[in-house]
């Protein structure tokens, strides 16, 4: 499956990370992805610099956990928003983030009348926030991927369906223009979860979980071929979960290889 146009013509095609998925008890030891190396599971947590340590997934809803296979992780540099849409694009190159926010920026520039009126006044934010120099390797707090003002752009860019979790207001992001494929297999769900509002991760959804409420501005802007898109998912808020002690360890895909 071809996602979007091609850029600089080169396709880009639908080849995720592989997921690790959850264990039943929380004792499983692992240890981080070495440059060149296979994956390895380890918990889900990290320890940061300062010495301190994030268990990945205190921000998802409690009763988002049954519907999650696992967290993919990647470098903190910045640019971990543009990572996590390359990861799950398959786009395993260290330079994966550079295409992303290419590619973001070209679709911002090219329909610029439809991204002013959709961003409004935050149209010149996130049009500076795309602009990447070539030998430019973090990015400042400026230049980060913010959700949900974003959301839109990045599905839209590369025809996806883009489902941001933060706790208590998760939505789902569907493309503006692009006719959907018929089937809902080929349909690439990437989802994401912002930790502590600092650091974005990947989230590995079940297959044939529900998806959060569409985002509202959607109905609004998306063209008569585009709005396909939602058939066929099931977009609600979640249930809660049927017992109060259900416990879940997400184990995480670290890519830590800048």
């Amino acid at each position: 499956m071809t996602l979007g146009s091609p850029i600089g013509g080169t396709q880009v095609s639908e080849a995720p990370q592989s997921p690790i998925g959850f264990e039943s008890s929380h004792s499983t030891k692992a240890s981080r992805q070495k440059k060149g190396k296979v994956p390895q599971m380890r918990r889900a947590s990290r320890r940061t610099q300062s010495g301190s340590n994030i268990a990945y997934g205190h921000c998802l809803e409690p009763d988002w956990l049954p519907h999650v296979d696992a967290i993919i992780d990647v470098v903190s540099d910045g640019n971990c928003g543009y990572r996590c849409i390359a990861s799950g694009l398959g786009l395993a190159d260290v330079n994966g983030w550079r295409i992303v926010r290419r590619r973001m920026y070209d679709e911002i520039i090219g329909y610029e009348d439809l991204w002013r009126e959709v961003l409004g006044s935050s149209f010149e934010t996130v049009k500076n926030a795309m602009h990447c120099p070539e030998k430019q390797e973090g990015a400042s707090f400026k230049e980060w991927l913010t959700l949900p003002d974003m959301g839109l752009l990045v599905s839209t860019a590369f025809n996806v369906i883009l489902v941001n979790l933060p706790h208590g207001s998760a939505s789902t992001f569907l493309p503006l223009r692009s006719t959907p494929t018929s089937s809902l297999h080929n349909r690439l769900i990437i989802a994401m979860e912002n930790e502590r509002n600092i650091h974005w991760v990947r989230v590995q959804l079940r297959v044939n979980a529900p998806l959060p409420s569409l985002y509202p501005s959607w109905d609004r802007y998306v063209e008569d071929c585009a709005k396909g898109w939602r058939d066929g998912f099931v977009f609600r808020d979640i249930a809660p979960i049927a017992t109060a002690d259900h416990e879940a360890t997400i184990h995480v895909v670290d890519l830590d290889t800048p």
